[in-house]
């Protein structure tokens, strides 16, 4: 619920930038100059009359899922993330059709797996299985977060309303990871958290895709790097797909 309330404040946030930005001469002027991105590129200062930067500040809404160990689109639908990237827009061309994106962003995957993670701190492993009949949770969640790095290059049509199509990466450090379980004893609900996985892999990398138009795409990020690192642990890699709506 928490996450469907988040997209509808965005979307309405995103409606409402969509009409300030209406612009002239096929969008290469704005109507105002929202923060020090838009006069940086990142490399110089831009001239006054050059203003013309699209996809600084964006919000993706994904869905989460695993392979390796797992089949793809296995996990449950409620397996919602998000990601927000700070971006500079380093334009390329005169026609404004070809950029280059850098920034930070910030990464939280969830996954509400029904699978129990099991560590063994003696061989440093993580194990996965499912949870013994009788004793299965009402729900359980692997859940991470991340501070990240994300690199793309943009290609986009001239004017406001443009197709775009952007191929990237993104390298990003792991700040915890978490599975979680919530169980219902007499009515009520009790929620324990296990941290500490032994060979959780701190690093996380991955290629990014985004096609839409203007300030909405399809977005998906395909990772390489596993989530744990001893051999003998599941195999588990994230990936995921979603919407990315850019508020400018």
């Amino acid at each position: 619920m928490r996450n469907i309330i988040l997209l509808l404040i965005i979307v309405t946030y995103s409606s409402t930038l969509w009409g300030q930005y209406k612009a002239e001469d096929e969008g290469l002027y704005s109507r105002f100059s929202p923060g020090i991105a838009w006069f940086y590129s990142g490399f110089k200062p831009y001239k006054e009359g050059k203003l013309r930067k699209y996809d600084r500040l964006m919000v993706d809404i994904v869905y989460n899922d695993f392979y390796g160990d797992r089949d793809y689109f296995s996990s449950p639908w409620q397996s919602i993330g998000v990601n927000a990237s700070l971006m500079f827009d380093v334009v390329l061309t005169k026609g404004n059709t070809m950029s280059f994106g850098w920034g930070v962003g910030y990464s939280h995957f969830s996954n509400r797996t029904k699978l129990q993670f099991t560590r063994n701190m003696v061989n440093k492993s993580t194990l996965v299985s499912e949870f013994p009949a009788g004793t299965e949770p009402k729900s359980s969640k692997f859940g991470a977060n991340y501070i990240e790095v994300p690199l793309e290059l943009r290609f986009r049509t001239k004017g406001h309303s443009h197709f775009k199509f952007m191929i990237g990466g993104k390298i990003g450090y792991q700040l915890n990871a978490f599975s979680k379980e919530i169980e219902r004893i007499d009515g009520k609900n009790y929620a324990t958290k296990h941290y500490n996985f032994p060979d959780a892999n701190p690093l996380r990398y991955g290629a990014t895709v985004r096609i839409g138009i203007r300030n909405w795409a399809i977005y998906g990020a395909y990772y390489f790097s596993p989530l744990f690192t001893n051999k003998a642990s599941a195999d588990l890699t994230p990936i995921s797909v979603g919407v990315t709506i850019s508020l400018f």
